[in-house]
């Protein structure tokens, strides 16, 4: 499914298109008159399609249609060639040598689907054309052979389907390198977890399922004395432990908590649907897993401090729930670390 953004990416690529082929057409009907001697009929295809695409362009510009605004845009575009293509030799014109660009485009605006049936469209249409030839007018004037037409329509095809399998590979790639940067944009890279813009996105959508019935928990977890091991024995060993922290972490909850790195040697976890007697025995579970661990090549103890707070209010606030688990935080290690505390 697209979302807003690449919709709105689109949709102004799309209009920007329109708009072009807007002014290619006023300029075909009122400059190339004057430099070139053209039959009267290509004026009045002119004028006609120039009426089609301002529908066109009302069409996309109002959002009337949006869902399929792409697919009449593309299948427009074929409508447009169609007459020029009729009345200016078929397979031979000067314009059927853009028609494999079709199911790129096609590509580029829709996605792999509309490359596949532009393209096999387009592949009937130049069949068409071919097999026909010798009816097909060319009112500028041009002298094609048979064998020069089945020769053109043959290599036409050839480069059509060659297009719309480069448009399937195009689509491909660009899905997988934009959900490749949609996950990096949403993970840290030191851990896997979830990074902050990460964590928002699901706690925001987990507190969108909170009731009194049905209570969130966050756990804001902080690695004791970490800045000691940094100093002590360098970064290098202490990214080690934060990545051997996460992985423990990670291995302690259910399959529909969340988990993400906050900063630093802080995590953050959250437990959909869990009230504080069961979120503080998950809680103590993971204090004492971390505890009884040892990191790093150096095989170094280390113990977690844990912040957790409870909401069951619906309209929570992220940054508020954060806060006062934060303050829970700092409490705990007040009283000595390695220990949990609740948020007043």
């Amino acid at each position: 499914m697209i979302n807003s953004r690449q919709y709105k990416l689109n949709h102004k690529l799309l209009l920007r298109i329109v708009e072009l082929t807007i002014l290619t057409l006023i300029i075909s009907l009122t400059i190339r008159p004057l430099l070139f001697d053209i039959h009267h009929y290509f004026i009045w295809v002119s004028g006609f399609d120039l009426i089609i695409v301002s529908s066109l362009y009302f069409i996309i510009r109002t959002q009337k249609l949006a869902k399929w605004e792409i697919s009449i845009a593309l299948v427009t575009a074929i409508f447009l060639l169609l007459p020029i293509l009729a009345i200016s030799g078929g397979v031979n014109s000067q314009i059927a040598y853009f028609l494999p660009l079709i199911p790129v485009m096609s590509a580029l605006l829709g996605g792999r689907i509309e490359s596949l049936l532009i393209g096999f469209l387009l592949v009937i249409i130049v069949l068409t054309f071919t097999y026909y030839s010798e009816h097909v007018i060319d009112l500028s004037d041009g002298i094609y052979t048979y064998e020069k037409s089945y020769s053109r329509g043959f290599w036409l095809v050839i480069t059509i389907i060659f297009s719309m399998f480069f448009g399937r590979f195009f689509s491909q790639k660009h899905t997988e390198l934009t959900d490749q940067l949609k996950d990096e944009n949403l993970h840290d890279h030191l851990t896997g977890l979830l990074n902050r813009r990460g964590l928002e996105l699901h706690f925001g959508k987990a507190l969108e399922s909170v009731s009194e019935t049905s209570p969130l928990t966050l756990m804001l977890i902080d690695v004791d004395y970490f800045k000691q091991i940094n100093d002590e024995h360098g970064h290098d060993v202490g990214d080690a432990c934060l990545v051997e922290v996460a992985s423990t972490l990670k291995k302690s909850l259910r399959e529909n908590d969340i988990i993400a790195r906050f900063g630093g040697e802080e995590f953050i976890i959250v437990l959909p649907n869990t009230p504080k007697i069961e979120a503080t025995v998950i809680a103590e579970n993971i204090r004492q897993t971390i505890s009884e661990g040892v990191y790093s090549s150096l095989k170094l103890p280390l113990t977690i401090t844990l912040g957790l707070t409870e909401t069951s209010q619906e309209n929570d606030l992220i940054l508020k729930v954060i806060k006062r688990a934060d303050k829970a935080l700092y409490r705990g290690k007040d009283k000595g670390r390695n220990r949990l505390e609740w948020s007043k």
